[in-house]
């Protein structure tokens, strides 16, 4: 079979089919036939062993292109995202050469699995090899001239008709949403005479809108419409591929401009389009009289492309709506596990929950609960039936060689969250020696939500926690109101607020906890307590300041002095110092109203006259050492 591979893929072009090779076997015999692929044309490389090629966390700069021989090298790691990504710019005939790690995982198991039943994805091992320099010429792609689907048709001449509603896409890849905006977009040029003025996450990614509007539609970076200066009253703007930008911006644009059309990918590698629908879409239609249009018909590749399918099954792009049995109050039961102990089906509808709660889900999450031995899930059954889950991930103890760089700001590790951001941010290190459990998600059924479920799932969580002798709980989330007060009532404390805006929600980044056992319970009282504190100085309420306050204040300004803390994180716990013994009596003179005054670190610099930021911080670390030698 596999000496037929260039007659393979000549059929594969007839049918206008795509084609995958999965490389598997061990590094030399992986190194070899990357070294042989090097000497063959290639649209596009992809590598995180190669810093000749385009990395692979870069893969949406490649979006928007039409190639016909794709190489993914992946033998450093999977990154599901990228495979999806990659394979969406592959027309048909075309060839996705995936080489994959040579270490074996669950995830590269399944990619392997579903291969098995798919006519258009080949796996290559030692023993079933390939000569590379068999593989046909590439063909250079002639555009032609082309007519719109039916579906393109329709949604385009809507668009012009109905220029006051707000016209929502939503398409898989590869379906034709840009060119149906970009003709849209050359009818209300036509009659109008005014550009439509175009934004998404990367430039890359409307590159096929602009081509075929022309005249039609400018680019405008969506940071340059919300400047100050942009009069955005009244301009006509569509937003490409929504949901890849956050959803506070969003928000900001709609009430700027005259959205005509937000379009965005409903599975995939660019945000989970179901929960993007939950937030944003919702949020629009309450305010904009709103139209969707859902083109289901692909254009590069033929319908029933098998390679689509494959990817679909192996990545779970697409769930079906879960269904809840009448019973399900009497049969509830609960089991902690890895997502590799639960059948397809269970794992299928564990996925549907979290992409339908979460709005920025994609596929290299199925990636991390298969591959990762820290992450787990605490299943929720009504019968057989799925109907609620918990994604949660077992952090720390950090390791003592790693908390002085950690405390300081010299390291930052993958994953543990909660020990590193209460370390770093609180300067309290007895957080580095504690066992978390970090709740990453939260999701119960439709049908079933605000009946309790999602608190009972939660006080399980906790009690099978303290079972296993975990020191504390933590997430780390968007703080919604209606979320915060989710949690706030299952006894979980705010520890920090973060600066910016969380990308799927829209609000500032919220960091809780909650003890586990007494000695746990009292740090996080305290350290919830100094929140509250610096929340009321910061609104110019009266606030007591406790014992424990200062002491973490004074923790807070020794990072700041001696580590990687940043300024606008400890102008609270300067103030804290400054009220238990005054800088003034200890000849430290900081520029005057300068921790009273708001802004990000580049307008203080400014306004306070410093040359840039980072010599505004030299200069204040060194007054911070200053006092707390003077006043040991």
């Amino acid at each position: 079979m596999i000496n037929r591979l260039p007659e393979m893929l000549t059929k594969l072009a007839e049918q206008r089919h795509r084609g995958v090779l999965l490389l598997d076997g061990d590094a030399s015999w992986l190194a070899e036939n990357v070294q042989q692929l090097q000497q063959q044309s290639v649209d596009l490389w992809l590598s995180d062993s190669d810093p000749q090629h385009i990395a692979v966390h870069r893969y949406r700069d490649c979006l928007g292109r039409t190639t016909q021989r794709v190489v993914l090298d992946m033998r450093t790691g999977i990154h599901a995202d990228a495979l999806a990504a990659c394979l969406g710019t592959v027309t048909g005939g075309g060839l996705l050469i995936v080489v994959l790690p040579p270490q074996m995982s669950a995830f590269k198991r399944r990619l392997l699995q579903c291969a098995q039943t798919s006519s258009s994805v080949i796996v290559l091992t030692p023993t079933n090899t390939f000569d590379w320099s068999l593989l046909p010429d590439l063909k250079p792609v002639v555009k032609t001239d082309f007519e719109l689907t039916d579906e393109q048709t329709q949604a385009s001449a809507t668009m012009a008709d109905l220029i006051g509603t707000c016209h929502l896409i939503m398409a898989d890849r590869g379906r034709g949403k840009s060119t149906t905006l970009g003709v849209a977009c050359r009818r209300y040029y036509n009659h109008y005479k005014e550009p439509v003025i175009v934004t998404a996450a990367h430039p890359h990614a409307v590159q096929s809108l602009l081509e075929q509007a022309g005249d039609a539609a400018v680019f405008r970076p969506w940071d340059k419409l919300l400047q100050a200066d942009s009069d955005g009253h009244g301009k006509r703007l569509v937003i490409d591929e929504a949901a890849a930008i956050p959803l506070h911006i969003l928000r900001q644009l709609v009430d700027r401009y005259s959205v005509w059309a937000v379009a965005t990918t409903i599975d995939g590698y660019e945000g989970c389009g179901k929960g993007f629908a939950i937030r944003f879409v919702d949020w629009l239609r309450q305010r904009r009289i709103c139209k969707t249009h859902e083109l289901t018909q692909p254009l590069r590749w033929h319908p029933d492309d098998p390679a689509e399918q494959w990817l679909r099954d192996a990545l779970i792009l697409q769930t079906e709506p879960l269904t809840i049995p009448e019973s399900r109050q009497k049969e509830i039961s609960i089991r902690d596990c890895h997502a590799t102990q639960i059948t397809e089906q269970e794992l299928r509808d564990v996925m549907a929950l979290l992409l339908d709660a979460h709005y920025q889900s994609s596929p290299n999450d199925l990636r991390l609960l298969l591959d990762g031995n820290d992450q787990r899930l605490m299943v929720t059954y009504s019968g057989q039936t799925v109907i609620g889950v918990i994604w949660y991930v077992e952090e720390g103890p950090l390791t003592e060689s790693l908390q002085g760089a950690v405390l300081k700001g010299e390291r930052r590790l993958l994953g543990n969250i909660m020990p590193q951001a209460i370390g770093f941010y609180l300067q309290q290190p007895e957080a580095l020696s504690w066992r978390w459990w970090r709740v990453t998600r939260i999701a119960v059924a439709t049908a079933l939500q605000r009946q309790g479920l999602g608190f009972r799932m939660l006080q399980e969580l906790k009690q099978r926690a303290r079972e296993s002798d975990v020191d504390a709980l933590g997430s780390s989330f968007g703080a919604e109101p209606g979320v915060m007060k989710f949690w706030l009532a299952a006894d979980f404390q705010i520890l920090r607020m973060g600066r910016k805006m969380n990308m799927a929600s829209g609000f500032p980044n919220a960091l809780i906890a909650c003890g586990l056992k007494a000695t746990q319970r009292l740090l996080i009282d305290n350290w919830a307590h100094y929140y509250s504190t610096e929340i009321g100085w910061l609104q110019h309420h009266e606030v007591i300041l406790s014992p424990s306050c200062y002491s973490i204040a004074r923790q807070q300004l020794a990072g700041f002095a001696f580590g990687h803390l940043p300024f606008n994180d400890v102008q609270f716990a300067w103030r804290v110092c400054d009220h238990k013994k005054s800088l003034t009596a200890y000849e430290v003179k900081l520029p005057g109203g300068l921790l009273e005054a708001r802004g990000t670190l580049a307008e203080l610099a400014k306004k306070y006259g410093f040359p840039d930021q980072s010599s505004m911080q030299s200069q204040l670390r060194q007054l911070a050492r200053l006092y707390l030698e003077r006043t040991r």
